[in-house]
């Protein structure tokens, strides 16, 4: 199938970047992730997540996040890690992972600083790549830590997330979940 050989390619080619991502310098109590992208509706979309905990030359936790996603329309979507590890059905995931003192009930109040809030993926010809670095949370135990009760999920929306710049706004933060998948530590 045309779209199966263009997609293990492009695995191929961000998995080579990927394995790049923070190797300029071994730090020894690396922790890793892995979240395997599934569909919220009917359209194919397929992708991983990969999390790296590293400790930054200050000694703070710093999360690399990469993403390769195929299948989504092109142009930027929203990521967010999402409070709970369920995708099925997609809404399963709840709202964006906050665990810290927001002081105020409203699940978008505190976007987009929310602890789950990460940059948008571009998307260009059905595929995209995203890598940032986050340290808002962590892999390993703690009050930001990926795996509380049960876990968390990345979903990918589809639309961007505007940062609500005007307070909240129906669909800023990137409106439908077009994929989801599930945050796991690798052993």
């Amino acid at each position: 199938m045309k779209h199966d050989k263009k997609f293990i390619l492009s695995a191929a080619v961000i998995a080579a970047i990927l394995l790049g991502v923070g190797a300029g310098k071994a730090y020894a109590q690396n922790i890793e992730a892995r979240a395997d992208f599934v569909s919220c509706g009917k359209t194919f979309i397929t992708g991983v997540a990969l999390l790296t905990e590293r400790a930054s030359e200050e000694g703070v936790k710093l999360v690399d996040v990469s993403i390769f996603i195929y299948g989504l329309s092109d142009g930027k979507h929203a990521v967010h890690i999402h409070e709970t590890g369920n995708c099925t059905p997609c809404s399963a995931a709840n709202g964006h992972f906050d665990p810290g003192p927001a002081g105020d009930s409203r699940p978008d109040a505190n976007h987009p600083f929310h602890s789950g809030d990460l940059v948008n993926v571009n998307v260009v010809n059905g595929e995209g790549l995203m890598q940032t670095t986050t340290s808002r949370i962590t892999l390993s135990p703690g009050p930001l830590s990926a795996f509380p009760d049960g876990g968390t999920a990345i979903i990918i929306h589809t639309d961007p997330d505007t940062y609500c710049p005007n307070g909240e706004v129906a669909g800023c933060a990137g409106g439908t979940r077009e994929a989801c998948g599930i945050i796991q530590l690798r052993k």
